[in-house]
């Protein structure tokens, strides 16, 4: 197994336990088949062999997983879930996903959980929810969420001292400016954007106001796609990046906006 990303050489940071996952599902592949995984920092895809090695023609760091416990040679255990999709041979399901923006969700159970998720659906993300926090970064490492939501019930221990509002915190903006992140909680003042950027996230919401979640989210995503959708056109023009949030926000608004004028013409001619 490598451990540095292939294109921008970039450490991986696999813990034990990615690495264990990550050989679960080269176990499965059958002869000839490849496993497709993303890297955490420039996002860009690439595709290992069933022995844990890169196809020929490309390059990338030493090899180093460790030894394999016996019983894993035994004992072949379902993929998880949460990194199934990447075993090659899935090309329409990965499709699916690759062309559907994703919104990652922490928060505790409750009647809020069902709002935030209607929320995202009717703006075009697939909504995930982790379990808690250590699943919450398991995701992240290789998933390309565009949109994260973290409510501040389930960092106990302080938002400040929180690991994965650290790892938000922490990452590199490249990956980061293409994320779309929004903080729930009691003592957030909805939309005000000096809090929100105190925080290093885009959007801040009040418990109190989470019945015009939608409306929130829906006016805090157009202001984010007007300050950084330029920036995304120009990286894209420049073959930086492949692709962006703002862009895939703008062209939805764009489809939008044809639907309801062509609707309002045939209902005139109706």
């Amino acid at each position: 197994m490598i451990n540095t990303c292939p294109h921008c050489l970039e450490p991986l940071n696999l813990k034990d336990s990615q690495k264990e996952k990550i050989q679960a599902a080269l176990d499965k592949l059958t002869p000839g088949s490849l496993l497709k995984l993303g890297c955490p920092r420039c996002q860009k895809p690439f595709e290992l062999k069933a022995d844990g090695s890169l196809p020929k023609g490309q390059t990338a760091g030493p090899v180093n997983l460790g030894p394999r416990p016996a019983s894993k040679a035994k004992i072949s255990p379902p993929p998880p879930p949460d990194i199934g999709w990447l075993a090659s041979g899935q090309i329409q399901d990965q499709e699916v996903i690759e062309d559907t923006s994703m919104a990652l969700i922490l928060m505790n159970k409750g009647p809020a959980v069902t709002t935030v998720r209607e929320a995202f659906e009717d703006e075009g993300f697939l909504p995930i929810f982790a379990e808690n926090t250590e699943d919450a970064l398991d995701r992240m490492q290789f998933t390309p969420f565009a949109a994260v939501v973290l409510h501040t019930d389930s960092a106990k221990e302080g938002l400040e001292k929180n690991n994965f509002h650290i790892f938000m915190r922490n990452m590199g903006m490249n990956r980061r400016r293409n994320i779309h992140y929004t903080l729930i909680g009691p003592d957030f003042q909805t939309l005000y954007d000096l809090e929100a950027l105190s925080n290093s996230a885009n959007l801040v919401i009040s418990d109190s106001e989470m019945d015009h979640f939608g409306l929130i989210l829906k006016k805090s995503l157009h202001e984010s796609q007007k300050l950084f959708g330029p920036l995304a056109e120009a990286m894209v023009a420049q073959g930086r990046i492949t692709g962006s949030i703002w862009l895939d926000i703008k062209v939805k608004a764009e489809q939008k906006m044809k639907s309801a004028v062509l609707k309002d013409l045939l209902e005139v001619k109706g």
